[in-house]
């Protein structure tokens, strides 16, 4: 018959066996794990989502120019005057810079805080 005993000796030697395993796997670092498994450096992802990003800008600006509603003098000029008449409108509204709520309640108007 088996005694707990030897039972807990067992368990031990395994644990220290898993142990030692594992910081084998994992002692190297992390581009050692990454070769085991079969994956990428940092570098290489890194400059994958570089060339991503500027393709789809490519892509992008591409798609853009060839499905834009009217020619780029005509897209310039409308820009152009609604940024013009945004300035007008906001030129009669400016106050005096003060970003903080104005409290209409009673005769004579303060700041609230």
């Amino acid at each position: 018959m088996v005694s707990v005993k030897d039972l807990q000796e067992v368990v031990d030697d395994l644990k220290v066996e898993a142990t030692k395993r594992a910081s084998d796997l994992f002692g190297e670092g992390k581009s050692e794990v990454r070769r085991v498994v079969g994956g990428h450096s940092d570098g290489a992802i890194f400059g994958t989502l570089a060339l991503g990003l500027v393709l789809g800008a490519i892509v992008g600006a591409a798609v853009a120019l060839l499905f834009a509603p009217f020619p780029g003098n005509e897209a310039r000029r409308r820009l152009s005057e609604s940024v013009d008449k945004v300035r007008t409108e906001s030129a009669g509204k400016a106050g005096n810079g003060s970003t903080r709520p104005v409290s209409t309640v009673g005769s004579t108007p303060y700041a609230s805080s």
